[in-house]
């Protein structure tokens, strides 16, 4: 097994709120966290890494902004579209033209009573400082089952997102509100999409197509990050390579992060070597829901979260950089 840094000394330190003394270790963003902590991140055209979650149950649910790829972070805000609502956390997405869309859950009240979550959206023209009046998908035919977002979608073009949600995966034209079924109309379930730099399309649910969604092949042994696919990831970097998390170990939140690389286009991965990512000794609590992007050609960023954390200064919401190159054989 490859590891890249174990972490019991350097979180054994206090930093600072959102300051970091090595660009190696993680950086503090917020204190004092529970409940549905679930963070996403995103980073612009113009390397901005932008980041939500909730610091508590349902609210408050705040942003917060990096310009110097995570050493240093906005003091969080609130995110001002659910200052009044009770919020499920959701995902971030960059689209081709730099913009950047926050889909986030909303709580509500059925008609039949339960309570059920469907999903709301806002744009940023501006690398996350002003967010657009925001929208609201169809709510969900189930109510019992609620429409979940948590991972970034695919941008098929202009008027075509790709959506991985719990009842479904659609099809959603920004332009017109209008809704079709993807591919074959499978739902893939709250598990992640990601298209390859070739084009191909990988689904957390163990799936491969190579035309666009009309046929999937199994891909098998796969990482698994369907069984609970609010909490695991994957991601597709400009090298080709796909990693995927997995959280280690026994309890809630395990006691490692790793993940799991496929270097040939999502064909195989390497289950067998896991790159390990965070490791602090002990048990992370929580559930991490680790979430990474690519910062540049050398340098991936990751935003997670552990509640376990109280020789660090309490529980928190933590990002940290590792390089590309510690993915590699």
């Amino acid at each position: 097994m490859r590891h890249i840094l174990i972490l019991t000394v350097a979180l054994g330190c206090t930093f600072p709120i959102a300051v970091a003394q090595d660009s190696a270790l993680p950086v503090r963003i917020e204190t004092g966290v529970s409940g549905h902590i679930h963070p996403a991140l995103c980073v612009s055209k113009k390397g901005t890494l932008v980041a939500v979650y909730c610091k508590s149950e349902y609210k408050p649910y705040l942003v917060t902004r990096s310009t110097d790829a995570g050493k240093t972070w906005s003091k969080p805000t609130l995110f001002p579209h659910t200052v009044n609502t009770q919020v499920y956390p959701g995902s971030l997405t960059t689209l081709a033209d730099g913009r950047l869309v926050h889909a986030w859950n909303v709580w509500y009240t059925a008609e039949t009573g339960p309570k059920s979550r469907h999903i709301a959206y806002s744009i940023s023209s501006d690398d996350g400082l002003t967010w657009s009046e925001p929208k609201n998908l169809a709510k969900p035919k189930d109510a019992k089952l609620g429409s979940v977002i948590r991972h970034p979608f695919v941008e098929l073009s202009p008027t075509a997102w790709l959506i991985s949600l719990m009842d479904r995966t659609t099809v959603y034209n920004p332009e017109t509100g209008a809704e079709t079924p993807f591919g074959d109309g499978r739902n893939h379930g709250l598990t992640p999409i990601v298209r390859t730099a070739k084009g191909t399309l990988v689904s957390g649910k163990g799936l491969r197509s190579t035309d666009a969604g009309k046929t999937w092949d199994a891909i098998k042994p796969f990482p698994d990050v369907s069984t609970q696919g609010w909490r695991h990831e994957m991601i597709a970097i400009k090298n080709g390579w796909l990693l995927a998390s997995q959280i280690v170990g026994p309890g809630v939140g395990g006691e490692k992060i790793h993940f799991i690389v496929s270097r040939d286009d999502g064909k195989t991965w390497d289950l067998d070597r896991p790159v390990e990512f965070y490791n602090p000794a002990r048990a992370i609590g929580g559930r991490a829901c680790p979430r990474t992007v690519e910062i540049n050609a050398d340098t991936l960023g990751t935003i997670f979260y552990d509640t376990e954390a109280k020789q660090t200064g309490g529980n928190g919401v933590f990002f940290r950089t590792m390089p590309v190159r510690m993915l590699g054989k």
